[in-house]
């Protein structure tokens, strides 16, 4: 596994070398988060009766989930898909240009490129292989939980330079889209192109509770208090308290 993480430093130096001052905590960022997620899923399959190789192979799709993001920005100078391209798609297309990962077997590779592929959809298609499943969700899982990590003290003014990682959205006090918190109250995951306001964003991460696959992820949102974070942050009414419970019974589930 050490073999592949040199590969993938060496693939993003460049892009932090060649980043201006202002670009490179952007670069940073997800090069740190993509490390962070790599180590979630060592977790998780560690929590989980997997076959070595399949252990591996989403391991390694954990660490390289976010190839895409680097190319994107730089030549967007964003991380928002919608204002951009998918970043997921980009990830495999870059793995497959820069033969990243051609060392693997055939199989091992494709199952990674699909896993990076499909790492940000709202759902994932019911026709895919089950070994195909289990290793997107596991990066999926994986990446839900160190994004809510990264994010939380951009949200809070701990951290400067919020612009990028927040995705433009700004502060607006008392003020939330209906459509995001019923989605939440639903138990259903929220949409990124919903979002209006830092409140929304914050009701998607909670909404997230919703669609993490293994007792680890749910267990690991539980220990890091994101809920109560979280739900702090958002405005002091009871549409909000009425989430807390049914959150929580999810993921104590």
């Amino acid at each position: 596994m050490k073999h592949f993480q040199i590969i993938f430093s060496n693939f993003v130096s460049p892009y932090l070398q060649e980043a201006n001052s202002k670009e490179r905590p952007d670069i940073q960022l997800k090069i740190d988060h993509s490390f962070d997620v790599f180590e979630n899923s060592r977790n998780i399959c560690g929590s989980l009766p997997l076959r070595t190789e399949l252990s591996e192979t989403a391991q390694i799709a954990a660490l390289y989930h976010d190839t895409g993001r680097f190319p994107q920005y730089r030549q967007y100078k964003t991380f928002k898909d919608a204002d951009s391209c998918n970043h997921g798609i980009l990830g495999a297309r870059t793995v497959l240009k820069h033969k990243l990962l051609n060392e693997l077997p055939r199989k091992q590779r494709n199952m990674v490129l699909g896993a990076i592929a499909m790492h940000n959809r709202g759902q994932l298609p019911s026709f895919i292989s089950d070994d195909l499943r289990i290793c997107t969700e596991i990066v999926r899982d994986s990446d839900k939980i160190d994004i809510i990590k990264v994010l939380i003290p951009h949200m809070t003014g701990l951290q400067a330079g919020n612009e990028v990682p927040l995705m433009g959205l700004t502060e607006k006090k008392g003020e939330i889209t209906q459509s995001i918190i019923k989605s939440v109250a639903s138990g259903k995951q929220a949409s990124y192109n919903e979002m209006n306001c830092l409140n929304d964003f914050r009701l998607l991460l909670l909404s997230w509770a919703y669609d993490l696959n293994f007792a680890w992820s749910r267990k690991e949102m539980i220990k890091r208090g994101y809920v109560e974070t979280l739900l702090g942050q958002l405005p002091d009414t009871g549409q909000i308290h009425a989430l807390h419970k049914p959150i929580m019974e999810q993921l104590n589930s």
